[in-house]
């Protein structure tokens, strides 16, 4: 029952205010506390059975470092996709545990995922995502002036580049899962608790989502332009189904494209965008590093890495503007569908009953 007794439906960002025992004035914090910690132990696991391995494995370099940062190394694309998909089962127990409510309000404003949701609007948000990319690649490319570092993916083995496609493939929905229910989830309605106005949140979570990412231009751009969008989808169409089909479809290509593209200019403009998508704190937000993209230093002249640093921003750049664009976009299809003002969200019901509570 809605405790408010307001009229107005809820929106996403004030799910957690359906029952006074989840809208304590402690439970977001006790919500954001209990994922980061869960996350912490999560990934600890993940780094010391990646080192056990490594240290087993003949001839592998044990020390991680020295390869981050590489989109064509499978150790790579492993180890971040890894880390960022920890963040699906500590968003789990920050709902669960801390929120101390069902994790199907963190899904959207019908406790549900609606699939239903993705058949008209999701076509153009996976399109909008991989025009992104495309705009990013090119726009490095324009930018660089044709220059490359040693062309470092021209010398990669096809074999090795596909097990990085197909780590991508498999690992990139679950760290997509993570991110939006992390970010989107659990720390905008842990926000929107206390505040009825989504205007602050989704600029908490924008600036959240730049924890221990590299602070370049580059890099900053586009991972803000890309938090903001994804913060404003959820809000706008009352759940995670779209941002989080934003999120994967940008990651997917732009991680693809920096692989295969390594050491040009189209690669180093997708890699600012990978970066800025990629987990924070990752090795993937290490791509924006052009010495690691190129490969191969001693290959590389100082005049190839600035036209690959200055690929990086203008794709960093293009793909802000693109993917803002596009949020805009499905902001306005979203509510000539609905029937909704452009400032109205998708809410749930006012009359709906809320979810039954959850004993953890």
């Amino acid at each position: 029952m809605n405790h408010l007794g307001t009229e107005r439906p809820r929106p996403y960002h004030r799910l957690a205010t359906l029952r006074p025992e989840w809208s304590a004035w402690a439970r977001p914090l006790l919500a954001v506390a209990a994922a980061f910690i869960a996350y912490v132990v999560l990934v600890s696991v993940v780094l010391v059975l990646m080192i056990l391995v490594l240290a087993l494995a003949p001839g592998v370099n044990v020390a991680i470092g020295v390869t981050s940062g590489d989109p064509t190394s499978p150790l790579d694309a492993v180890l971040a996709l890894l880390m960022g998909a920890m963040w699906l089962p500590a968003g789990i127990v920050g709902v669960r545990v801390g929120g101390w409510r069902p994790l199907s309000t963190a899904w959207s404003v019908a406790a549900r995922f609606r699939r239903d949701l993705l058949s008209p609007l999701g076509v153009w948000v996976a399109a909008g995502a991989l025009a992104t990319v495309a705009i990013a690649a090119v726009a490095g490319h324009l930018a660089s002036s044709g220059e490359s570092a040693g062309a470092a993916a021209s010398g990669v083995p096809p074999l090795q580049l596909l097990l990085v496609v197909v780590i991508v493939l498999v690992l990139a929905p679950l760290q997509a899962l993570g991110l939006e229910l992390a970010l989107r989830g659990v720390i905008l309605q842990a926000v929107g608790t206390w505040l009825r106005s989504p205007v602050l949140p989704v600029v908490v979570v924008a600036g959240v989502s730049l924890i221990g990412r590299q602070l370049t231009p580059a890099v900053v751009i586009p991972a803000l332009a890309l938090a903001l969008a994804a913060a404003v989808l959820a809000w706008k169409s009352g759940g995670l189904e779209l941002p989080i089909l934003l999120t994967l479809t940008t990651t997917v290509g732009s991680l693809i494209v920096s692989a295969l593209a390594a050491g040009t200019g189209a690669g180093a403009g997708a890699s600012a965008l990978s970066a800025a998508v990629a987990a924070p704190g990752t090795s993937a937000a290490a791509l924006a590093d052009h010495r690691a993209v190129a490969g191969h230093d001693e290959l590389a002249s100082a005049g190839a890495f600035t036209g690959l640093e200055n690929a990086a921003l203008a794709g960093g750049a293009a793909s802000a503007v693109a993917v803002l664009l596009l949020a805009v976009l499905i902001v306005v299809m979203i509510s000539r569908r609905e029937g909704l003002r452009l400032l109205e969200p998708v809410g749930r019901a006012a009359d709906a009953p809320a979810p039954g509570p959850v004993l953890v």
